[in-house]
């Protein structure tokens, strides 16, 4: 086994120097990573915030830029027909996070949808849903808050006005999408191998994304579960006014049901207008 430790001691030293020359510094806002069995980094939460909170922004404002290219399509090629199916196609697939697509006419009927296996959703109403009535009478780019979807999670929409070559408005371009999802993605990478977690909420107190999955959906302020919680409450409260700002509350460490004192750092992402609190968290 000795002649082959050599060789091996040598492929990872040539390994650890590629890894260290592939980034220039200050490429990636995301806090390093450190190999498996290193101990985790005490990481500052403030940058840690910074880093998830842009990269939050950067995904909805990409997902954001292919709606409006999608609006202008449908804007020249109508909101349905094989052209418009195509256009909702491609929207529909350019995330993991985005469920359907759909166009929508100024009466508040679904016209088109993709993919194919929500085409039952064609000649439906939609014209009851609150960012649906918002879109129709503002016709502006809009995200809705997160509800409670048709197609079984807790869904937020992404929403532009669609304007004909004649200038003149004739519906709406939604993507439905998954902000748990997308949200997790985002936490997940940066958090990683630091001491720290995160979490995040609408301003109303509901849970848009947590490490324990039973807390996803659930409202900090309004659910009686957390009644036995005072200062997160309290905190939750504060969060729903202040855009930014830090406190500690009292609560179940992550995987454990034993109370920890939690260092809470928390800012906000969002896209226009609609805001999620992100909140990042030293327990102990």
């Amino acid at each position: 086994m000795v002649r082959w430790l050599l060789p091996c001691l040598l492929l990872a030293l040539a390994l650890v120097l590629t890894a260290g020359c592939t980034s220039a510094p200050g490429s990636d806002p995301t806090p390093t990573v450190p190999a498996t069995g290193v101990p985790p980094v005490d990481a500052d939460p403030s940058t840690v915030l910074a880093a998830i909170a842009a990269d939050v922004n950067a995904t909805l404002e990409g997902m954001d830029k292919n709606v409006a290219t999608a609006a202008a399509e449908l804007g020249s090629g109508g909101l349905s027909g094989p052209g418009a199916n195509a256009t909702l196609a491609r929207l529909a697939a350019i995330s993991p996070h985005v469920a359907d697509a759909v166009s929508i006419t100024p009466e508040g009927r679904i016209v088109a949808a993709m993919p194919e296996e929500y085409g039952g959703a064609i000649g439906s109403s939609v014209a009851n849903q609150t960012h649906v009535q918002q879109g129709l009478r503002d016709r502006r780019p809009l995200m809705s808050p997160v509800f409670t979807a048709v197609e079984g999670f807790d869904a937020a929409v992404l929403q532009h006005p669609v304007t004909g070559s004649d200038g003149v408005f004739s519906g709406l371009i939604s993507v439905v999408f998954d902000p748990s999802m997308l949200l997790a993605d985002r936490i997940d990478r940066t958090v990683s191998g630091t001491t720290l977690t995160a979490w995040a909420m609408q301003p109303d107190g509901r849970i848009l994304f947590d490490p324990d999955p039973e807390e996803v959906g659930r409202n900090v302020v309004t659910d009686p579960s957390y009644t036995g919680y005072p200062e997160l409450v309290a905190l939750a409260k504060r969060m729903a006014t202040e855009p930014a700002g830090s406190g500690s509350y009292s609560f179940n460490a992550t995987g454990s049901d034993s109370p920890v004192t939690k260092q809470a750092t928390w800012g906000t992402a969002g896209l226009h207008g609609a805001e999620w609190r992100i909140v990042v968290v030293r327990e102990g």
